[in-house]
């Protein structure tokens, strides 16, 4: 039989092992805020170009561990064209965010190799790399942008959609913002309903990270039960050894009394 203390110390290192797994894997906090530090924020920053009468609050930028830059462009709101929609609209988007009605649209940087990433029409992925002249290879399509940024490390984003979803190409209409940048804090995340908004641009991170996190666990638990098959977890190998020594014992006994006849 299993003593509950066991029990209890499997329990644990299951908890223990899949969490830190998972989150050693992915840069996340429990919470899922990135809390990673980076010199080449400033650097690498987007370029924004909006409608006039629609333009962002500003930027919040968060830094996982590998040094990838999440640049979040806020707005205080979206506004559809017809306004008893606008309004249902707000309202659900209210409860799918905790209460937060701010629209935010992410601009995902990669210093180490140049690539970056957002979205487009219809939330379609826009993945491409950053290339020494100031163009872009847009990956997708498998075309090079030109003039599409600044410097070569300030990616040129257009807002294309009243849902503020954005382009590599220009639009009409829209002109260039300058936007205050600071760092999103943890009450920033908890506010804006952060944890819900990542989960799809930081679906391969968290699929990657609970995959590594399951396989540890798993593995763990195979070690566990290879111990337990083998008796290391109860009573049997003491049992063994005392048996062992009692047949030693008996079979002396039984030597030194054939020896004495």
């Amino acid at each position: 039989m299993i003593s509950k203390k066991w029990i209890t110390a499997w329990l644990i290192l299951n908890f223990l092992i899949f969490w830190f797994v998972g989150l050693a894997s992915s840069g996340y906090s429990m919470e899922g805020y990135l809390p990673g530090e980076s010199d080449k924020v400033d650097q690498y920053t987007p370029v924004v170009y909006t409608a006039p009468d629609d333009k962002p609050v500003g930027i919040l930028y968060m830094v996982d561990y590998d040094g990838v830059i999440y640049y979040y462009i806020v707005w205080e709101d979206e506004y559809f064209s017809n306004s008893l929609i606008d309004k249902l609209y707000r309202f659900f988007r209210g409860l799918v965010y905790g209460g937060a009605t701010q629209d935010i649209e992410v601009v995902q940087v990669n210093p180490n190799n140049g690539t970056f990433y957002f979205q487009t029409y219809g939330h379609t992925n826009v993945n491409g790399q950053l290339l020494d002249n100031g163009s872009c290879l847009w990956i997708e399509e498998n075309t090079v942008v030109p003039d599409c940024a600044v410097n070569g490390t300030h990616v040129k984003v257009y807002v294309v959609t009243w849902n503020h979803m954005l382009s590599l190409l220009p639009e009409n209409g829209t002109e260039r913002v300058v936007l205050p940048m600071r760092h999103m804090t943890p009450d920033d995340y908890v506010a804006l309903g952060m944890f819900r908004r990542t989960q799809y641009s930081m679906a391969g991170i968290t699929f990657d990270s609970l995959f590594l996190a399951i396989v540890a666990t798993l593995a763990f638990n195979g070690v566990m039960f290879a111990a337990w098959r083998k008796g290391y977890f109860t009573r049997e190998p003491q049992r063994k050894v005392r048996n062992e020594i009692h047949d030693g014992w008996r079979k002396v006994k039984e030597w030194l009394k054939g020896r004495s006849k």
